[in-house]
């Protein structure tokens, strides 16, 4: 026998399963199916680098509690109050009569920095506090009436802040031209000083002023804080100015300020608070010297200002990372019209190659915003991106020309993410009206091909062959 013999001849459709595969894969309507089916498999690297981010987010959140521990937290400051003891009846405790200025101005001037620890920061600063102002006491001291026993001898003065670490020794009250020191609350004073820390002045009294007598005053406070400065505002009317050179304040509390001005040299806030206003609080009595329970540091009852990042990393980092898979999906679309309408042959994986480049951005994103910022981050990775997958598509489709155009739908893309992620109030609808004018384009594009068939109406083959060397299709 011989070798010819041997061996059977080819029968018909020997290959036609490969070829059958291939066919297969060329309907478009599979292929959208197959880039669904990747589409999910991104969501993984997706979910890994989402997870990336809020880990460090909380290390940066980590980092700013141990600037409030070490620097100061976000100051709080009430007073000054004066506080008069008395007796109702000897069988009784003491009772405390809490007299807020008649008349109180404060002004605050804060000197923020950013401090660095590693690649993580925080916002502090330096607070420089003038307070002045009157106390009108005959009327308030009438509420005291005849059964009562006033000891005006022990009366005090009370202020406090959230935190005194930085008050220097040598601050002084100004009480009617009388310079009295700051002291301790609990030197010379049978009265607790409960759960806050207070400093006291205790000017001398040795009964209520006569007749509507003003009494001036004047201190000088410097404080250190992270992030935010409030004022509780206790007083008949109370004028509050707050200043600092930092372009993204965000005013909060009960009351908005009456006048601003916000630039990017820095801001100044004013406020004026009367007594017949829920925060305007001037007057009243308790078991306790020093107030505690009518919970003073409650947020809604102050009025201030937050010091905020214009661009906050992690945020933005975090709002970027959203659209990730918006992004892979418009990619891989421009990678399905090549397909279809140009008549270039992409794998499947070669998809995949590009969804895990473009999947990159957002880790690319987080670990070069933490030391060059987000402005910085944000265009140095999506440059690098943007250069890896064009010079991919240069080289999957084998053409110049279709790898510019992949390059300008993707730096259109990402330029404007970055405007999206500028606008706050505006963003939802810019980006609404982006994704409907997309749609449209691709309904444009795509409406007369035979998704079932790989035909468009005109009676043009989409179904395509080997690629050629130069790029173009050779017939199926």
């Amino acid at each position: 026998m011989t070798a010819e013999e041997t061996i059977a001849p080819a029968t018909p459709g020997t290959h036609s399963g490969g070829a059958g595969l291939v066919r297969l894969m060329s309907i478009p309507a599979v292929k959208v199916l197959l880039i669904g089916f990747l589409l999910l498999l991104m969501l993984i690297p997706l979910d890994y680098v989402s997870g990336l981010i809020k880990e460090r987010e909380a290390r940066q959140a980590e980092v700013a509690a141990e600037f409030q521990r070490s620097w100061g937290p976000s100051q709080s400051v009430l007073g000054p109050v004066l506080v008069v003891p008395y007796w109702t009846t000897p069988d009784k405790p003491k009772r405390y009569l809490h007299l807020a200025p008649s008349q109180l101005k404060v002004s605050a001037h804060l000197a923020p920095e950013l401090r660095k620890r590693g690649l993580f920061h925080s916002i502090v600063y330096t607070a420089d506090v003038s307070l002045s102002g009157t106390f009108l006491l005959s009327r308030e001291a009438a509420a005291l009436d005849r059964s009562t026993v006033p000891l005006w001898q022990d009366a005090f003065i009370i202020l406090t802040a959230a935190d005194l670490r930085a008050l220097k020794s040598s601050v002084m009250l100004n009480w009617n031209g009388q310079q009295i020191p700051w002291d301790d609350c609990g030197k010379g004073s049978d009265a607790g000083c409960g759960k806050e820390l207070y400093v006291v002045a205790r000017p001398t009294l040795n009964g209520p002023p006569k007749g509507d007598e003003a009494i001036p005053f004047e201190t000088r406070l410097e404080l250190r804080g992270t992030q935010a400065f409030r004022f509780a505002p206790l007083g008949k009317e109370v004028d509050f100015t707050v200043s600092a050179p930092w372009s993204s304040p965000s005013f909060v509390g009960a009351l908005l300020p009456s006048a601003s001005k916000v630039g990017s040299d820095g801001f100044e806030a004013s406020w004026h608070v009367s007594s017949n206003l829920a925060t305007g609080r001037w007057m009243w009595s308790s078991l306790q010297a020093f107030p505690s329970e009518h919970n003073w540091r409650n947020a809604e009852d102050q009025i201030g200002v937050e010091l905020l990042e214009a661009m906050p990393t992690y945020h933005m980092v975090d709002r970027a990372s959203k659209y990730a898979l918006l992004f892979l999906a418009l990619s891989f679309l421009t990678y399905f019209l090549f397909e279809t309408i140009a008549g270039v042959r992409i794998h499947i994986i070669q998809y995949g190659l590009l969804g895990l480049s473009i999947a990159l951005f957002a880790l690319l994103l987080i670990s070069l915003s933490e030391p060059l910022g987000f402005n910085g981050g944000y265009v140095l990775s999506s440059l690098m991106v943007l250069l890896q997958a064009s010079l991919y598509t240069a080289a999957v489709t084998r053409s110049t020309r279709r790898a510019t155009v992949f390059a300008s739908v993707l730096a259109v893309l990402f330029a404007f993410l970055y405007v999206l992620l500028s606008l706050e109030t505006y963003s939802l609808v810019v980006g609404s009206l982006a994704l409907f004018t997309a749609l449209s384009v691709v309904m444009i594009v795509t409406r007369r091909l035979d998704w079932s068939r790989g035909r468009r109406d005109d009676g043009a083959v989409v179904e395509v062959g080997p690629v050629s060397t130069d790029g173009e299709a050779r017939p199926a």
